[in-house]
């Protein structure tokens, strides 16, 4: 299980390169557990000697060296903790050696089912799901300003805890697309014809969550008739483009691929100020106004940029 866990990774290529590191860590520090264990037999007293000094070289060395190391390291630390608790043989390097190829085979088959193509995908399901809570953050917020305190947000602090989360994983799934290193140190495994900015993406669902929050705080009242139906026209303009662009980046089979559709600029600057609309109204406007330009970015972004590109 400790072998699957520290040997998978998010694509094959990687998860190939690392498994044969570990295992010629694993060869290596078996042979070294091997001729330990002959040479000092049952004397428990040498290995409670030597291990304080092993485990401060190999949690020093391991980490900074490379997993090869680490796995090397560690295969002779099993064996000088198991060597103490039961009369060890040769054989206790056997087990070990058998346990990071078995585990290793296990990690490879996860991967190549769970990350076929690396964290790409899963930034794509995340960032749909970013986009559709968003969506829904903005239908109520807009509902809830243009009402007042007589109405209340459909989705609450609940969809905004929602939002939070669809957040947290879309930059994690960013953060891992952006880490995984190209094959060979050559150029992105992926086409360049794809015109994703996915750091715009993740300030809409930032935007949306904060802009949400300020606009609902206490106390809140309601807006004119006219300045209500604009806040409600500009909020379904806003929502119609998130839920636009979500479809377009899912890549799952109930909703269409393709292009991300380009929103026309004029859309963003069609509302009519009301006269006399109270303060609110100017910051429901702007807020919103900011996620339309978010959203309008997504599909302006540079070709989709390899892993370990720097971030634009």
């Amino acid at each position: 299980m400790l072998a699957t866990l520290t040997l998978t990774r998010t694509t094959m290529d990687e998860t190939w390169h690392t498994i044969r590191l570990a295992l010629a860590g694993t060869l290596a520090g078996t042979l070294v557990t091997a001729g330990a264990l002959t040479l000092a037999g049952t004397d428990t007293t040498v290995y409670a000697v030597v291990l304080p000094a092993w485990m401060l070289f190999a949690f020093t060395v391991g980490p900074v060296k490379g997993i090869g190391w680490a796995q090397g390291l560690f295969t002779v630390l099993v064996a000088l903790v198991f060597a103490q608790l039961t009369p060890p043989t040769w054989r206790l390097a056997e087990v070990r050696a058998l346990d990071v190829l078995v585990g290793s085979a296990i990690g490879a088959v996860f991967g190549l089912l769970a990350w076929p193509r690396g964290a790409h995908d899963e930034l794509r399901y995340a960032a749909a799901e970013l986009l559709r809570r968003a969506a829904e953050i903005v239908v109520a917020t807009a509902a809830s300003v243009a009402g007042g305190a007589a109405v209340a947000a459909p989705s609450g602090a609940s969809g905004r805890r929602s939002l939070q989360s669809a957040v947290v994983l879309a930059e994690s799934a960013y953060a891992q697309f952006q880490s995984e290193p190209t094959p060979f140190g050559g150029a992105a495994r992926r086409p360049a014809a794809r015109t994703v900015d996915w750091q715009a993406t993740l300030m809409a669902g930032h935007h949306t969550l904060w802009g949400s929050e300020r606009l609902l705080a206490p106390p809140l009242t309601g807006l004119g008739s006219v300045a209500a139906a604009s806040v409600s026209g500009l909020g379904d303009q806003v929502t119609g483009r998130m839920l636009l662009v979500s479809a377009a980046l899912d890549p799952g089979a109930d909703t269409p691929t393709g292009p991300i559709p380009l929103s026309d600029p004029g859309l963003v600057g069609f509302v009519t100020e009301p006269p006399g609309a109270p303060r609110q109204y100017y910051a429901t406007v702007s807020w919103l106004d900011s996620l339309m330009t978010d959203l309008t970015r997504i599909a302006h972004g540079s070709a989709e940029p390899g892993p370990g590109a720097p971030a634009r």
